[in-house]
Formats: structure tokens, sequence, C-alpha cells
């Protein structure tokens, strides 16, 4: 595309020829192709207008960034937003894919993917064809793709929308992220539905306070509203009040009468979750194998998404019944032999999500609970213990271990971990943990163990923090691990011990 089509849209100053081909769009100097426009962007840590040169020593023909440099060949398209100016390039660059697309937009603190998961299903079952993007992976047509991002930059955001509508996808479901949209990642993008789970502590390293956090993930619904799409709320949140006063004409949803849509009737027992919800277009009833409430109100939202998109309710019934897991999300793994218990996977790492779990978990649990957690270094310190406090408040052992260290020492971490912890006493790591205690065991792998080799018929066992994720980060080193496999190995070496003892060996 010809660079004086593609910012033809921009308030921009130009130095040098318009006519030049653009071949590709770019904001990370190292993957710039020959012919292409490299956008520097101004980052946390560092800024793109310092590797203008090595992006026109790699071939860009173009740079479009906020300020010109001098003795560069190739064309300098200079603009005053380079956020806003590199989404709309991008979109149209790509065609405005979004525009072939009935796009979903989902952004709160928590419930984030599970809601992708659920429209995914339920699309699926009303014979659309769903590709998602989040923070588990992209996929669309069987197809995979790692995610570096919750949500993309915003030229690899449409290149791969544009893959999808070439594709043949018809509705895609977008995990909108506070930070993408206070970058405006997603700022040409035409949503038909915006969705907003909640709003709790989390990113405040980043947005400094709750009231901006909330600006930021108030983005989504003005975009949606740009593009006439329809907004669904979540007013048990406070923050989902103050969001539906902005945006009166949205769909409400809740766990109580007077909302929108709602659930008449529901029971969690048993680990499943049965709910007749009532919806404008008729109840459905549900029945899922996501537990809690927290997990409830997932699918309500859910619900409510499919209804404005005209999805009936016997199709989303079936869409909502047919997801039997959800990656990382109070994922289960069953341990049996001589003492069967129940483990679980989850991705809480908010004093709220963490929160949300263990409440879902004590009503299925007829022993103890035995949580093992621990917080990310270089993130948002002042949930380090709230964590700690709700952890030793709603489990009957807490083991506290590393996180994601990053570039922060995970002792240091765990301190302020325990700051939050009052009324339980501390046990050294080798002793027995009975109830309304904790421990300390910094190496993560150690302490799922400890919480295998502690937990006794009808227990439960939570590993949260990571859920998904199949790494640690210490130091700028990033080396592989997973709660679930080191949960399912740990499960696996004591039910071969108490085997091996039961045989006399």
């Amino acid at each position: 595309m010809v660079l004086g089509t593609l910012i033809r849209t921009l308030e921009a100053r130009v130095v040098g020829s318009r006519d030049v081909e653009v071949s590709g769009i770019s904001c990370d100097s190292r993957s710039v192709c020959r012919g292409g426009l490299f956008a520097a962007i101004p980052g946390e840590h560092v800024d793109g207008h310092a590797f203008i040169g090595r992006a026109v020593e790699a071939g860009a023909s173009c740079v479009l960034a906020e300020r010109e440099t001098e003795n560069i060949a190739a064309t300098q398209v200079i603009v005053k937003d380079i956020r806003s100016a590199l989404s709309k390039v991008s979109a149209l660059f790509y065609g405005e894919p979004s525009k072939r697309l009935a796009l979903v937009g989902v952004t709160g603190t928590n419930g984030k993917t599970t809601t992708t998961y659920l429209l995914e299903s339920i699309f699926r079952a009303a014979g659309k064809n769903p590709g998602v993007i989040g923070t588990v992976n992209y996929r669309y047509n069987g197809k995979t793709l790692e995610a570096p991002h919750t949500t993309p930059q915003a030229p690899d955001l449409q290149r791969l929308l544009k893959d999808m509508a070439d594709a043949g996808v018809t509705h895609a479901i977008m995990e909108a992220s506070s930070h993408a949209l206070e970058q405006k990642r997603v700022g040409d993008c035409a949503f038909s539905v915006g969705i907003f789970t909640n709003l709790t502590l989390d990113h405040l390293d980043y947005h400094k306070t709750m009231d901006e956090y909330f600006r930021a993930k108030a983005i989504l619904f003005e975009l949606v509203k740009g593009n006439s799409g329809r907004t669904i709320v979540n007013i048990d949140d406070a923050w989902g009040r103050k969001l539906k006063g902005m945006y009166p004409a949205s769909i409400t949803v809740s766990l109580k009468d007077g909302a929108d849509i709602y659930p008449a009737k529901y029971s969690l027992k048993d680990g499943m979750t049965e709910a007749t919800v009532s919806t404008p277009a008729g109840d459905v009833e549900l029945s899922s194998h996501l537990v809690g409430e927290y997990n409830l109100q997932n699918i309500v939202t859910a619900v409510a998404a499919s209804y404005a998109l005209g999805i009936g309710p016997s199709k989303i019934s079936e869409g909502v019944s047919s997801l039997a897991r959800v990656p990382g999300r109070l994922e289960k793994i069953d341990a049996g032999g001589a003492r069967p218990f129940r483990a679980y996977v989850d991705y809480a790492h908010t004093s709220d999500a963490l929160e949300r779990a263990l409440n879902a978990l004590r009503p299925v649990s007829t022993g103890r609970i035995i949580t093992v957690f621990g917080c990310g270094g270089n993130r948002d310190r002042t949930k380090r213990p709230k964590m700690g406090g709700i952890a030793a408040r709603l489990s009957d052992v807490t083991i506290i271990t590393s996180d994601n260290p990053r570039d922060e020492d995970p002792i240091e971490i765990i301190k302020e971990i325990e700051a939050g912890i009052e009324g339980f006493s501390k046990k050294k790591p080798d002793e027995p943990l009975g109830n309304h205690c904790y421990t300390v065991i910094p190496d993560r792998t150690a302490a799922i163990w400890k919480a295998v080799s502690e937990a006794a018929a009808g227990d439960t066992i939570l590993v949260a923090g990571k859920g998904h994720e199949d790494y640690q980060i210490v130091k700028g080193r990033k080396s592989r691990f997973s709660d679930f496999e080191v949960l399912r190995s740990a499960i696996e070496g004591g039910n071969k011990a108490g085997r091996l003892r039961s045989n006399g060996h």
C-alpha cells in the first residue's frame, strides 16, 4: 500500500516522499521487513525512537514517530500521538478486518479468560466459526498460536483479525486488557459487543490508582458505543454500577434479581453448576462443569453477550454444557489411591481472585483446604499482604512460595505476603501442618510436594497464581515450570510411595 493512502486520515507532518510503498508494519526494529513501516513507540523501559536507525538499516522505507530524526534514508511521518496513529494505519493496512467479524471485547480484572472460553463454546454450538484472542493463546480454525500479550500490539492484532476473517471466522472474542486499552492497541477495532466483568485490586504498578485503572477499562465501552454496539455490565460489582451510570443503555447482569439477565435459581454442588437464567428472550437452562459463584457470574455474562448477538436459549445451553474445562482456571486433578483428595490449579493472582477461588472450593471440600501461592515480582506490591490475609483466613493450611519473582528477591516478596497474616501459627517447612497454620517454602516445586504430602482423604489442594503458565522468570531468565505438571507428578509420586508401603517395600 502507498504511504500517502495509508496515512490519509492522520494529522501528520511528512518528511520525504508520500509515494513510497509500504510492505508491512512493525513496532519492533528486529522484525521490520524490507519496505516496511517502523513505528517508534515510547515504552515503559525503552523508547522506540532510539531504534529508528536500526530499523532503517534493516530495510524500513518509512518511520512513524513523534519527533524527527536527522540523516536517515526513510520517509518520516511525524504525529502527536503515535499510538493512536499506529492503530489507524494498522487497521487500514490490513483492510479493517474487524468490520468483517462480530467482535466481542471482554475487559475486567477477573473472569475474562473463562468468559471467552464460554463464548467460544456457545458460538460453536450455534453454528458459528469462533476465534479467540486472549491470555492463554490465540486460536481459530483448529490453529493455536502463542500469546506473548493478552491483547497484541496494533499491527499484530489487525493482522491476526485479518487472518481470522480470511479463514472464515465469523465471531471473534478478545480479552481487552487495561494496558491495551490505554495504549490504544484496539482503538480502531469495530466491536459489536463489549463486556465488563469486574474491577478489583491489580496493576496499580502501572495505573497508579483504581480510578485510573477504571478509566482504562471504560475505554472499551466508548469504542463499542462508537460502533453502535451493545455493552454488558456486571452490576454486582461497584465499579460496574458506576459504568452502568455512564452507559445507561447497557445490558445488566447479576446473580440477584433486578438485572436484565440473572439466575432465577441455581445450585452449586457435587462439582457442578445448575441454573435457570432469566433473559428477555426466555429462560436458559444450564448445567456446567465450572464451579463456584464467580464462575456462575462468568456464565451469566456469556449468556448476556450471546443474547445480544441473537443466539437462542437452546444453543446457549448447549454451548455452556459442552465446555468441560478452562486451562488453569480451577483446573482439577483427582488424586485417588489410599487417601483420595482433590487438587486444583488456578490463575488467581489477585486478592479478589484468590478469595473467589477459595470460596468456590469450600463447599466441595469435605476436609481441609491447603493453599499454595506466591506473588509475582515487579508487579503491584499492595496486593501482597491482602493475599496473605485472604489465604490464611479462607484456608486451613497456607504454604507461601515463590511465583515469577522476576528481578525481585523472592524472600522479600514472601515477607510482604506474611505481613498480612495475623493470628495464625507459623510452622517450619519440615513440621507437620495442622489446622490454622502456615509455612514458607520458597522453592515452588518443594512447596507443591509438601502440600501433597500433607493432604489427607477429603482434603482439597489449591495451587494458585500461575494457572496455564508454563514458566518461571527469575532474574531475567525464563525457565519451564508448570504447576499442573508438578502437582500431577507429586500426586503420582505420593501414590507410588503409598503403594510401595502397602506392599511391604
